[in-house]
């Protein structure tokens, strides 16, 4: 008979093909794990940009008395202007939302607001577009 003294190639073999597949299937799922974190991310910072640019408008719309001075669209902005001098302005050339001179929004694909005027009030439709968030909204002035 003989003796066996220590492990022999073969074994050493099986050991390395099993580590191999554990650490292969580890990595396929902790990849799919950050992946998906990525996209939430990008998800979470769409709505943000949405809840910031809605938290200003909002507070400009319900101020009382507030009328529209101006409305417009051309090839590289839109705005709607206020009575209290506040302007929103969509850049599209790079993607942001100014109110008066400040960047509020960033990475936003569109921004389009338009009005109507019913009996000294007004109906303000924004469009708002950033990725796969789209979002029609509409404010009516006090």
């Amino acid at each position: 008979m003989k003796e066996e003294r220590g492990i022999t190639l073969t074994s050493i073999i099986i050991y390395i093909v099993a580590l191999l597949i554990v650490i292969g299937i580890v990595s396929s799922i902790t990849s799919y794990f950050y992946r998906n974190i990525n996209l939430e991310d990008k998800d979470e910072i769409t709505n943000s940009q949405f809840t910031k640019f809605n938290s200003y408008f909002t507070s400009d719309i319900n101020q009382e008395g507030i009328k529209i001075v101006e409305s417009g669209d051309n090839e590289n902005v839109n705005y709607i202007t206020f009575s209290n001098k506040t302007t929103y302005t969509f850049s599209k050339a790079n993607k942001s939302i100014y109110m008066n001179e400040v960047k509020i929004c960033e990475n936003i694909d569109s921004c389009i607001f338009s009005y109507e005027e019913n009996n000294q009030k007004y109906d303000i439709t924004v469009n708002f577009k950033s990725g796969d968030f789209e979002k029609q909204i509409v404010y009516n002035t006090k």
